[in-house]
């Protein structure tokens, strides 16, 4: 019986990089198509399109191999048996097309890219304009309005010129979910705006309980800053989430995962997530990042001190997996 494959992310997700949009979450090297402009937008449809067409005959197209989100079809009935087949719309869009950005993190993954940069005003993403792409994804009637699920990532929102015209589409066509990743180094009042309309997700990467080690992670001294929006968004009825990645030699310790701990209680802050810095080179061996065995301590410290303060402890599905495994790339 012949296998048919299925690919939950390539019908939902257009992920807007810099240099190419991609079908899926875009951390993998998975199918993508060169950097889009609105004439284009049919021709970047048409090939995700293709793609699933070539999973359901059982073809893996190549950058799909050996992608754990590749599903075999539990039914052999064929998507493209009806004549009369309707395309999926796209019900999540990633946005990441800029990467500058008002800080200079040591662990910052775009440095390639960006030469960590640090840039304090508005200007345009150094690649491409995504807001007149947008506008012709709801023209060609491409994205599903009722379901849509947006998330700023990239480089920090604040320095995007055209951040709050995308937010205002988004809105204007009744977004189901706006996700926005920022360093809450400047108070987006966007955010308080659209609080009411939509289900707002802002997520901030502090990283530090202190501004002694913020200042060393972020190459910038404006902990304050964070820490004074942090109390205005603290009161808007969004979900609001604190971010620590674990950087070997600047915060790996029990004592600093206590201070961010007591900072979100400080704050009533009441979601958490804790991260590995997956740029240090110097523990790749053999092409594998090994995981330092005091993690492991910190991890167990952080749940446990998390839950005792009535803060929600969270861990990805992916980060629990490399700490299995002891390595990233295993």
């Amino acid at each position: 019986m012949k296998k048919r494959y299925f690919c939950k992310r390539l019908y939902e997700t257009l992920d807007f990089d810099a240099l190419k949009v991609f079908y899926c979450c875009g951390t993998r090297t998975g199918p993508s198509c060169d950097i889009p402009n609105p004439k284009n937008i049919k021709n970047i449809i048409k090939k995700r399109n293709t793609l699933i067409k070539q999973l359901d005959k059982g073809i893996i197209p190549i950058e799909c191999v050996g992608c754990f989100d590749l599903k075999e079809k539990t039914t052999q009935k064929s998507f493209f048996s009806n004549l009369f087949f309707t395309p999926p719309k796209a019900n999540m869009i990633i946005v990441k097309h800029f990467k500058q950005c008002d800080c200079s993190c040591v662990y910052c993954c775009e440095q390639y890219l960006s030469g960590r940069k640090i840039v304090l005003k508005s200007k345009k993403s150094d690649y491409y304009d995504l807001l007149p792409i947008i506008k012709e994804l709801y023209k060609q009637n491409m994205i599903d309005k009722k379901g849509l699920d947006v998330h700023f990532q990239g480089g920090n929102v604040s320095v995007l010129d055209e951040f709050e015209d995308l937010v205002s589409i988004f809105i204007k066509n009744g977004v189901k979910r706006i996700e926005i990743a920022t360093n809450g180094i400047e108070y987006l009042p966007i955010i308080e705006q659209i609080a009411e309309k939509t289900f707002v997700d802002v997520n901030i990467s502090i990283d530090a309980g202190t501004k002694e080690t913020f200042k060393k992670i972020k190459t910038v001294d404006k902990f304050e800053n964070v820490v004074d929006n942090l109390k205005k968004y603290a009161k808007l009825p969004i979900l609001l989430r604190l971010k620590y990645i674990i950087v070997r030699g600047y915060n790996d310790s029990v004592e600093e995962i206590e201070k961010y701990i007591n900072l979100m209680k400080e704050l009533g802050i009441k979601n958490s997530e804790l991260m590995i810095d997956q740029c240090d080179s110097e523990f790749m061996e053999n092409g594998e990042f090994k995981i330092p065995t005091h993690y492991y301590e910190l991890f167990t410290f952080y749940k446990n001190k998390c839950t005792q303060e009535g803060i929600t402890p969270t861990i990805w599905e992916y980060i629990e997996e490399i700490l299995t495994k002891g390595s990233f790339f295993k």
